[in-house]
């Protein structure tokens, strides 16, 4: 099953895997594993009383990979997010990541808010720890970690300026029309640092 499935099949449902406490976020997140990527012990694989516990739980798991929450970070569908506990959230919170960007996103949940049916809720990345991704999902290439390898800092610099100038437009910062000016300044100077890049190889 994916994610697809997953969602058209428990949206607007409720989840109990474990049988106990009603519907909680750790159900949804246990259903899946068992669903989408055939773990039929989740339980015994993450062994936690709390959601925030998950990514800690993550690590040193082959099955897993876990994603610090980062500005320049972007999940990839079916991604686990995971919040950390706060006095909001005491046992934090974990829902399946649909889509976004790097300001907000939307995420498959349960009982977000308390006593909520599964469905897609949006939220921005506040109190985000991280997210852990099943290692049979191929790895998304960002500008942030490959590119700098090509041509040192200079082409990091670049994609990291295209994002924070996308980040201040859609904050009301820049308008469309300086926008336009500096999407077509940031190509022509990704293109002169890929171009150096591959002269150097």
């Amino acid at each position: 099953m994916n994610l697809s499935d997953f969602i058209q099949k428990y949206n607007g449902s409720g989840i109990d895997y474990d049988k106990s406490f009603g519907f909680q976020c750790v159900d949804l997140f246990n259903q899946y594993l068992v669903e989408c990527f055939n773990i039929q012990n989740p339980i015994q694989m993450f062994p936690v009383v709390s959601a925030f516990q998950i990514y800690d739980r993550a690590e040193g798991n082959e099955l897993f990979l876990q994603v610090k929450n980062d500005p320049m970070a972007i999940p990839r569908p079916g991604d686990i997010m995971i919040w950390g506990k706060s006095a909001k959230l005491p046992h934090g919170h974990v829902g399946v990541f649909i889509s976004g960007d790097v300001m907000k996103f939307k995420s498959f949940d349960q009982n977000w808010p308390v006593g909520a049916l599964c469905g897609s809720v949006e939220h921005d990345y506040n109190g985000v720890t991280g997210w852990i991704r099943h290692t049979k999902q191929p790895a998304i290439v960002t500008p942030g970690i490959t590119l700098p390898n090509l041509d040192g800092y200079k082409t990091y610099i670049i994609a990291g300026t295209v994002i924070a100038t996308v980040i201040l437009h859609q904050a009301g910062y820049i308008n469309d029309e300086m926008l336009n000016v500096l999407d077509t300044l940031f190509l022509a100077l990704l293109g002169f640092s890929l171009r150096d890049a591959i002269k150097k190889k």
